[in-house]
Formats: structure tokens, sequence, C-alpha cells
């Protein structure tokens, strides 16, 4: 059969249970009176106003115009030139001259297009008119008109030759792109992660505050009842004086809490970078940790793997150096360059009329050329091959070295939150154990049989308990930020999405 607690017990239970559920009520209307500020917005409000991903979104920005400067090196690309020019002399000093006083006039008037090749080579095609007009009497066609079309080939065969040399810079700006992507959605994870951890010591600060001025109340309380009974001989005046000391203790703890979220604040609005959040009050959701979920190591790692922007980066830095190894093996041969020119031309006494014998191909010439250039011994061409091979094995080195960090990493970071899981049950039941210790000593307190002190070290004992158990929550909180950040999962988490 089980034994009914003594009335002083009884109503001392009632009595502290009562007055923390009143403190809590209390506090809740005043959280639902304030506007509440969601971690889901304050990463919001991060990702529009953090320095960071302002200045790594730049970067990609940046990379992004390098792209289309690369782009453009495969874009035909039009020129055109003209000129004219007049000259006269005094008189004339030869009978060649055909004139007394002899004059000239030359009009040139060019326009070419040109391509590069995925060769590594040019080719153009330009056409050019000149007109040439003189008083000269020698001149049997004045004015005369020269029209000419052009077809130019430029083309390395051993060293600059192929795709592997022409498209490489183009390879790389993308390659340099996805790079800047990366490390843009890298700095996003972590100011994510540094927002929730700002927050969560936000919502420790907001509810250890709440802990102490519910602690402070009791004391007052506490201090109080003694007075009381003091004037009514039950209790004495030591007893009155140890809960004055326990009033002013739970003062000074209720002041460093006021600082603690004051300095938790300016931490949050720095991460989120809006200075207009100072004028505001900030009020923050209490930490939820219900139903947590162990992760599993493997399943993370695989996820990690897929995921981790900074095992990607050294990825993509590996397609990089393999490019600038194919360019520095093409390029480790000699140069051997082919140029040809063929060209039509047309000389008439009109304009229309050159043009004419240009498309008649009665009038041609061409030419070609080779160009053999061999440095002696190939030094420094070979010395920047052996440079690219070992520029590759160096990433081939970090991305397994980083693999194995991400390895370590992922387990402690599993560890982490296992180990958060259990501590909260822990604290749970300490905190327990603390409050039926508390209202016990209390009892005890009213029935006589216990001292002011021993009821002042029960109280603290319970509200150490209390923030304790808050920190356990936190603890669990910022392990599922750490590992959200490393696999990734933090982009889905708040709908992240990249361009």
């Amino acid at each position: 059969m089980t034994k009914s607690p003594p009335p002083a017990l009884r109503s001392s239970q009632s009595y502290v249970r009562s007055f923390f559920i009143l403190v809590l009520c209390l506090t809740s209307l005043g959280l639902q009176a304030q506007e509440i500020l969601t971690v889901e917005k304050a990463i919001q409000m991060a990702l529009e106003s953090n320095f960071d991903v302002r200045i790594s979104d730049n970067t990609t920005k940046r990379a992004e115009q390098d792209v289309k400067i690369a782009d453009s090196e495969f874009q035909p690309s039009f020129g055109i030139t003209t000129s004219d020019s007049f000259n006269t002399q005094v008189r004339s000093g030869d009978l060649l001259d055909g004139a007394a006083q002899p004059q000239s006039n030359n009009q040139v008037s060019r326009a070419i297009v040109s391509q590069d090749l995925n060769t590594g080579g040019n080719i153009s095609l330009s056409t050019r008119l000149n007109r040439n007009f003189s008083n000269s009497t020698n001149s049997t066609i004045n004015p005369r008109y020269v029209a000419s079309t052009t077809l130019s080939l430029r083309q390395p065969l051993l060293s600059g030759y192929g795709p592997d040399v022409a498209k490489a810079r183009r390879r790389l700006a993308r390659l340099s792109l996805d790079q800047a992507n990366l490390d843009f959605q890298a700095t996003v994870l972590q100011v994510v992660n540094t927002v929730e951890s700002s927050y969560h010591f936000l919502a420790f600060a907001q509810e250890q505050l709440n802990v102490r001025q519910a602690a402070l109340d009791l004391a007052n309380a506490l201090f109080s009842e003694n007075r009381t009974k003091m004037d009514t001989g039950i209790a004495t005046s030591l007893d009155v004086l140890q809960a004055e000391v326990g009033v002013a203790n739970a003062t000074d703890r209720l002041l460093r809490a006021e600082k603690e979220l004051e300095d938790a604040k300016d931490r949050l609005i720095t991460v989120i970078g809006d200075e207009s959040l100072r004028e505001r009050t900030l009020i923050v959701e209490a930490p939820d940790v219900e139903d947590p979920i162990e992760p599993n190591v493997e399943t993370t790692f695989n996820r990690v793997i897929e995921n981790a922007p900074r095992y990607l980066t050294l990825l993509n830095q590996r397609y990089q150096r393999e490019i600038e190894l194919r360019r520095a093996k093409r390029n480790r041969l000699p140069s051997l360059n082919l140029n040809g020119d063929y060209s039509l031309t047309g000389l008439e006494g009109s304009l229309e009329s050159a043009f004419d014998d240009v498309t008649e191909a009665d009038s041609y010439n061409w030419q070609w050329s080779l160009s053999l250039d061999v440095p002696w011994g190939l030094n420094e061409k070979r010395a920047n091959f052996i440079k690219a091979q070992i520029q590759l094995d160096t990433e081939d080195a970090r991305a397994v070295r980083e693999k194995q960090r991400l390895i370590r990493d992922t387990r402690i970071a599993v560890r982490n939150v296992i180990t958060a899981i259990e501590g909260i049950g822990i604290r749970e039941l300490a905190t327990k154990l603390s409050i039926e210790e508390f209202e016990m000593e209390k009892a005890k307190f009213d029935a006589g049989l216990s001292t002011g002190r021993q009821v002042l070290e029960a109280q603290q004992r319970m509200d150490e308990s209390r923030v304790d158990e808050l920190q356990a929550k936190i603890d669990l909180l910022d392990a599922y930020s750490e590992l959200r950040e490393l696999n990734g999962a933090s982009l889905e988490r708040y709908g992240i999405e990249f361009e």
C-alpha cells in the first residue's frame, strides 16, 4: 500500500509546481505578444545581408564573365578599315611623272572575317579595294580600281595543335566557374551553420534568463517566507540571512544571464548582417528536440561524398590539372607552323568591273610556308610538362587525404549527435531528481526538519540542472547543424537553391 505524503510536503510540491507553471505561462504570453524570429527567417535574412555570402556571390559572377570571355575566343570577329591619302608636288622631276605638277589620290578599304579553330589555328577571309587616281598621262587606267579576296590559314602542326590546347582556356574557365559555385555553396553552408549556432546560443540565453528569473522570484518568495517565520518565532535570523544571500546570488546569476542574452543577440545580428535588427526586440523559438533521429555513419558518409563542397572542390581541381597536363604534353613538342594564303584579284577602271574580275578567278596568287622553331634541348617545355604531372599527382594525394578526413569528420559528427541525444535523457532525469529533491527539502523546511541553507542549496542544484538540460538540447541542435553542413543537407532543409 502506498503511503500519502505528509500535508506539508503536498503543499510544498503544489507551491513549487504552481509557481513554475505561472512563470512559464507569463513567459509564453510575453513571447506571443512579440514577433518571434524563426531560424528559417534568420537564415533567409542572412542569405540576403551577410557579407561573406555577398563577397562569394560576386566571385561567382566574375567567374561567369570569365567564361564569356573564354567563349568569345571561338566566336567570329569582323573588322573593317578604310583610308584616304592625297599627294601633290610643286613641279615634276621626271618625264615619267606624266604631268607638270604631279597629283595622286589613293583610297584603301578592307574588310575581314576571322575565326579561331579547335585545332589551334585561325582561318580568315578578307576583301580589299584600292582606288588610285592621278593626273599622269602615263596612266592607262585612271582612276584604277584593284579588288582582291584572300583566304588565309594559320595552323600549328606540333606544339599548340589540337583541342587540348585550343579549348584549354575555355575548359579551365568553366571549371573555375564550377569552383566558384562550389565555394559559394560552401560559404552558404557555413553561414547557415553559423546562423543556426548563433540562433541556438540566443535560444539558450533566452531560456536561461527565464530560469534565472524564476529562480530569483522563488528566492524572493523564500526570503519573504523566512522573514514571516522569524516574526512568528519559527525561523531564526540566520535563516533570514541565508535566504537574503540566496536572493543576492540569484540576482547575480540573473545579471550574468542578461549579459549573455545581449551578447547572443549581438552575435546573431552580426552573422545576419542586418543592423536594423538592433532596433527590434529579438525573441527566438525555444529549443525543440522532440523525437531526435540517430544518423547512420555509412549513409551519412555517402551523402557527404556526393554533396560536400570541400571534396567536390578537390575533384574539380584535379580536372583542371588534367587539362593542364594534356596541354603541356602537346606543347612540349617543337613549334611547326603552316601559313597559307590564296587570293583572287581584279584590275579595272570601275569598282564593279574590278570585282567582276575577282569572281572570274582569272587573276590569282597563292603562297604557303612552314616555319620550325626548336628551342635548344626543349628544356622549358619538358619542365612545364613534368610540373603538370607533379601537380596532378598532388591533387590526387589531396583528394585521397580529404576523403580520409571526411570519413573521420563524419564519424565524429555522428558520434556527437548520438552522444547529445543520450545526454538529453540523462539531463532530463537529473532535472526531475533535482526538482523532487528541492520539493522534499522545502517540505522538510516547512515542517521544521531542515535549514534554510539546505533549501537554498537544493534550489541552486535544481536551477543548474535546468540550465544543464537546456545546454544538452543546444548541444544536440549544434551537433545536427555541424552534420548538415558536412553533408550539405542544410540546403535541402531550408529550400536553398542555386541557379
